[in-house]
């Protein structure tokens, strides 16, 4: 695999806390409203230079200005681009875990050839528009997050490294820490590279679309080599720091069904058994819990037949065409509006209190699909389902923008 160092535009040291914000997408209106307005040096105020109120722009105009946004903030020097090629660690601690791994650029090639591996369908549309805004704005402020098989060489680099000061040591709201230390001299920029030399390929956990994106503007720019556009900036994680979660179902209708009627179908599909509470531990493989108006159930899945796909094994996937779809007629889990889903981060407190709040007629608590079932699924050229899973770490934007001139 072939990584190659760059040049980050990085927030000044005294801003590094004010610049850095969760992507976008994760903002309600009011809640970005209140930031840009609270916060002169957001990040956010370069993805949204006109407070939000840009609606009635074409979209060359709210990218060209997203630019000039940025190029404001490189004048103002609340940030600033290093002098050298780097990679960059970069580490999260919480209190219960911890993720680590490199920021760099990967070949687009790479993943045209296969073997940076994907997991999921991309939507065209979505692929277009990240293409122009990237081509429009030239940075890349969003790093697609990769993982690998174990690597102790690198490991053993990153060690080495994290004993010194670190460029960027802040904390955010949360309650995580973020650090990041920039890697320049030879010997370890070969180190490192030398670790991914190693390895036969890596897989997206997270970013398919900006990847997609990323490739596309280098085909249309006939972007080869060195050029800035036949790369694309990414976040590798080692599988030992990679978390993978699961992602739970919440449905807001039984179908015509009374919770007493719908027991009985799930008691058609296979062993069901009452829990006495909410359960505090994950579901075995091939299991899942269910949340209901009366109480907590296990369900035994049935077996995907032993010609299955990897990805229909999975067990969102049976659990979908074993009852979201025959019983619940669920059958698009993009478009139905009767299911919502939880991140497992929330655990099943958040899906007790939906069904008991009436917000959910009834919630599934799934299994965290482990990254063996991942691997097997890229390998495969499978498809997960939709929302199979919620990955950790989430990389904070504006700590490192990758230039595309």
């Amino acid at each position: 695999m072939k990584i190659r160092p760059f040049r980050a535009w990085r927030p000044a040291p005294d801003k590094a806390h004010l610049v850095a914000s969760r992507s976008y997408v994760e903002y309600a209106p009011d809640d970005l409203t209140a930031k840009l307005r609270s916060n002169p040096y957001s990040f956010l105020h370069i993805v949204h230079p006109d407070l939000g109120r840009d609606m009635h722009l074409t979209q060359a105009e709210r990218f060209r200005r997203v630019r000039k946004k940025f190029e404001s903030f490189c004048k103002e020097k609340i940030l600033q681009q290093d002098a050298l090629p780097s990679f960059y660690i970069y580490q999260q601690d919480q209190e219960d875990r911890s993720s680590r791994g490199i920021i760099c650029a990967v070949s687009v090639q790479e993943y045209r050839d296969g073997l940076i591996k994907v997991h999921e369908q991309t939507l065209t549309a979505r692929e277009t528009l990240f293409e122009k805004y990237l081509g429009e704005t030239g940075i890349n402020a969003e790093p697609v997050l990769l993982t690998s098989s174990d690597m102790p060489l690198l490991e053993a680099t990153m060690d080495r490294v994290a004993l010194t000061r670190p460029e960027l040591d802040l904390s955010t709201t949360d309650r995580v820490r973020h650090r990041l230390w920039a890697i320049n001299d030879t010997a370890h920029l070969e180190e490192v590279e030398a670790c991914f030399n190693a390895l036969d390929a890596l897989y997206i956990a997270d970013g398919h679309h900006r990847t997609a994106s990323s490739a596309r503007l280098a085909e249309s720019s006939n972007a080869k080599n060195e050029d800035p556009k036949a790369w694309c900036l990414a976040f590798i994680v080692p599988r030992a720091h990679l978390h993978i979660w699961n992602f739970d179902r919440a449905v807001t209708s039984l179908n015509g069904m009374d919770t007493a009627e719908f027991l009985g179908e799930l008691g058609k599909v296979g062993a069901l058994h009452p829990i006495n509470g909410a359960p505090s531990t994950s579901p075995d493989q091939g299991q899942v819990f269910i949340c209901t108006r009366i109480g907590w159930y296990s369900l035994q899945l049935p077996p995907p037949p032993i010609w299955a796909k990897p990805a229909d094994g999975l067990d969102p996937a049976l659990l979908s065409t074993c009852i979201l779809a025959p019983v619940l007629g669920i059958k698009d889990l993009r478009t139905d509006p009767h299911i919502r889903f939880v991140p497992g981060t929330q655990g099943t407190a958040e899906l007790e209190r939906m069904v008991k709040m009436g917000e959910a007629a009834v919630a599934f608590h799934l299994r965290p699909i482990s990254f063996e079932e991942l691997k097997a699924v890229a390998d495969s050229n499978g498809t997960m389902p939709p929302k199979s899973t919620y990955i950790e770490p989430k990389m904070r934007s504006g700590l490192t923008i990758y230039p595309l001139e």
